[in-house]
C-alpha cells in the first residue's frame, strides 16, 4: 500500500459486470495487443503497492498476478464492488475504477490521491457530473453502502447525500493526449472509437 496524507490506500479495478450492452466480457476485449483489464492494470500497479479485482466472473486473468476477490453482497454493482474491496483489504481508503477504462494515466490517479483530506469520498465531477469509477471510497462508507445494497439501491449517487465529499473539479491531469481518462467502453461503437483514438 502507499501512504498518502498518513493513510493506506490501495486501488480495486471492478470487472464484475453483466456487460449487457457490449454483449461480450469487456475486462478481456483486446487494444494494443493486450487485455483491455491488463491494460488498467498496468497503470495502476506503477502507482499502488496494493492491487486487487473485484469480480464473480473470472477466476484468474492472464499476465496479472492480482488477488481476484468476491462481491460481498449478491448485487452486481460498482457499489457491490467498492464495498467489498474496502472490507476484504481493510485499506483506509479503496481507489476505485472500472477495468474498461484504456486511457488512465498515473497523473490523473495522483491528482485524486493529492485531494484525499478527510472526506469519505473524493470524486472527480465534471460538466457531465459526478465520475464515480475513478473516485477514493473510504471506510467510512461501509456501513451505509451496506443497508442501500440491503435496500435495493444500487446506484452510487445513492450514497452521496450521507457522506462527506470532496468534488475534484476538471483539470488538465484527467485528459491524456486530449482524450479524458473518464473514457469507458459499454458499446461496441465505444470500443472502435477506443481503438482508432489509441492508434493515434
Amino acid at each position: 500500500m502507499i501512504k498518502v496524507c498518513m493513510v493506506d490506500v490501495i486501488s480495486a479495478i471492478l470487472a464484475g459486470g453483466r456487460n449487457t450492452r457490449m454483449g461480450r466480457d469487456k475486462a478481456t476485449l483486446v487494444l494494443d495487443s493486450e487485455l483491455l483489464i491488463q491494460r488498467v492494470y498496468g497503470v495502476v500497479q506503477r502507482v499502488f503497492n496494493t492491487v486487487v479485482v473485484v469480480s464473480n466472473n473470472h477466476d484468474a486473468l492472464p499476465g496479472m498476478d492480482v488477488p481476484i476477490i468476491r462481491d460481498v453482497v449478491a448485487a452486481q454493482s460498482p457499489m457491490a464492488g467498492i464495498v467489498s474491496a474496502l472490507m476484504y483489504t481493510g485499506a483506509d481508503y479503496v481507489f476505485a475504477l472500472a477495468c474498461d477504462m484504456p486511457f488512465l494515466s498515473g497523473e490523473a490517479i495522483q491528482y485524486m490521491l493529492d485531494n484525499i483530506s478527510g472526506e469519505d469520498i473524493i470524486i472527480p465531477k465534471t460538466e457531465k457530473g459526478y465520475e464515480p469509477l475513478h473516485a477514493i471510497y473510504g471506510r467510512s462508507c461501509i456501513s451505509y453502502m451496506l443497508t442501500l445494497l440491503e435496500r435495493g439501491k444500487y446506484k452510487i449517487r445513492d450514497i452521496l447525500p450521507y457522506l462527506s465529499i470532496k468534488a475534484v473539479k476538471e483539470a488538465p491531469p484527467f485528459f491524456c493526449n486530449g482524450i479524458s481518462v473518464f473514457t469507458n467502453v459499454n458499446t461496441e461503437e465505444e470500443f472502435k472509437k477506443a481503438l482508432a483514438a489509441s492508434k493515434g
